[in-house]
């Protein structure tokens, strides 16, 4: 079948193809370059040639040509000769030279008109002439030169008045002559116009300063760029270039702004990780005082015999085993979180069924839960949730969440463990009644050494750093830890990256 033309197709690719050229010029600083000074030259052509005639009248000059009057000269003898020839008689030479005779009597310009035989001897002339004997070699020589010169229209017969000689052979009556005919040609004034300098110059002008205008706004970007690369290095990191087109400039000016927030960032976290590390001497200094000094106090006492009987002894002596122990999961703690903080663990993932996990670490802790009448609630899917994890790194998370929530949930309550399948991880929660927190306490639960009021609380014990190991331990493999408090009841939710099966 045969194809019909809709012309609304080459329309659209016309249009398409005009969308790609505009998109090009506009990522291309090469093309637009070379695109405003292509159009920058048309434009001062455009205007050299249009103020061209305005500056003829300025470069025109005057010329006298003799040549139309050589012409008539040349032309007039030949016609005199011609017909004498045809009618092989002097009569057309006879009347030439009476009407130049009348001519020369009345004061009109007159031609000399020479007849001469094969041996130069004047047989026929007008009044004006004198010769009577010419060399007739040399004058038909100097007659031909002329005729040669001026039927190659060389230049030299223009603004030059001097005597032309028109030499004509004729044959009459079997008699071979000469007629030289001579005389001062007329002249004919004519104009020329010459391309002075000022168009040009103008085109040129027209070209600097409409280049100089379309160039103006890139200029002005770059302009913007290196005082903003002068305002980066005096500091101000916080300083952003505006960006403006698609161009490799804008692309450049981009690269400058993210290096600028790059290096802003790395800033604020080296401060940051100095404040940290500083708060962390503090703290650190703090929380190894305690105990030690407990330690100390009491192997003083011990020393110095300070005590009443056997079972004081055994008793200052138990509570210094108890606040070294303190003291070395305070030390262990810290140890393993600036391993976490400074990326410095190596990760041993693998396949882990997250179900199982908690099933066994809830198993292990029920005795515990017992002891202060708590009842751990579970709600599991029957489908089996995986995770690709450090399974050592997550018992120590769940084991962290599971033992907070028996020390600190009210006695004679629930623990409530579920899991859940979610379309891209999985979210496990652990919740229990609790005492109440505000919201700047549960912003502050995962920071290191944090910990609840004492008067507020029935657990004194602990280095702080429980919480901040398990968040740190969780992003570390893809996931994410949060709090939520709300009507009495606390939950840490984990969420962590499946893997379907």
């Amino acid at each position: 079948m045969k194809k019909i033309f809709n012309p609304f197709t080459y329309v659209r690719k016309i249009r398409e193809l005009i969308r790609k050229v505009i998109k090009s010029v506009k990522r291309s600083i090469r093309i637009q370059l070379i695109t405003a000074f292509t159009a920058c030259a048309l434009l001062g052509l455009f205007f050299a040639k249009g103020a061209a005639p305005f500056f003829e009248n300025a470069n025109r000059q005057a010329t006298i040509d003799y040549r139309s009057g050589m012409r008539d000269i040349h032309q007039q003898a030949q016609s005199v000769a011609n017909s004498s020839v045809h009618e092989n008689k002097l009569e057309a030479i006879s009347d030439m030279i009476e009407m130049e005779n009348q001519n020369l009597e009345r004061g009109s310009r007159a031609l000399k008109v020479l007849v001469t035989d094969e041996s130069g001897k004047v047989v026929y002339k007008t009044k004006q002439a004198q010769e009577e004997q010419i060399d007739l070699h040399n004058t038909i020589r100097n007659a031909a030169s002329f005729a040669i010169n001026y039927s190659n229209g060389q230049d030299e017969f223009e603004n030059t008045r001097k005597e032309f000689i028109a030499f004509a052979p004729i044959t009459i009556e079997d008699k071979n002559l000469y007629m030289f005919v001579s005389g001062i040609p007329g002249g004919e004034v004519r104009y020329h116009t010459q391309e002075g300098p000022f168009p040009f110059l103008i085109g040129v002008l027209v070209f600097i300063f409409s280049f100089f205008y379309i160039t103006k706004r890139k200029m002005k970007q770059i302009e913007a760029m290196a005082q903003g690369v002068k305002e980066i290095e005096k500091g101000n990191l916080a300083y952003r270039i505006e960006k403006k087109g698609e161009d490799e400039i804008a692309s450049l000016t981009e690269n400058i702004n993210n290096m600028a927030e790059e290096l802003m960032n790395n800033i604020e976290k080296e401060r940051k990780l100095e404040k940290q590390k500083n708060e962390l001497i503090t703290n650190v200094s703090h929380d190894l005082r305690t105990p030690l000094t407990s330690v100390m106090g009491y192997l003083r006492l011990l020393r110095d015999s300070e005590y009443e009987n056997k079972e004081q002894h055994d008793e200052y002596t138990r509570i210094a085993f108890a606040k070294s122990e303190q003291l070395k999961n305070l030390i262990e703690d810290l140890f393993e979180y600036t391993k976490l903080t400074n990326e410095q663990v190596i990760l041993e993932k693998q396949e882990v069924c997250i179900n199982e996990l908690l099933e066994q670490l809830i198993e292990e802790l029920v005795p515990q839960a017992e002891e202060h009448g708590l009842t751990f609630v579970k709600k599991f899917p029957e489908e089996r949730a995986y995770a690709a994890v450090d399974s050592e790194k997550m018992v120590r998370v769940f084991d962290n969440l599971l033992m907070n929530a028996i020390k600190y949930s009210k006695d004679d309550g629930e623990i409530k463990v579920s899991l859940q399948r979610q379309r891209r991880d999985i979210q496990i929660v652990i919740a229990n009644h609790s005492e109440e927190f505000t919201r700047e306490e549960l912003g502050s639960l995962f920071e290191r050494f944090y910990k609840k009021d004492q008067s507020r609380s029935r657990v004194t014990e602990g280095s702080g750093l429980g919480l901040a190991i398990a968040k740190s331990i969780v992003e570390l493999q893809g996931g994410s830890i949060r709090a939520e408090y709300e009507d009495g009841i606390i939950q840490f939710i984990v969420s962590l990256p499946i893997i379907e099966k």
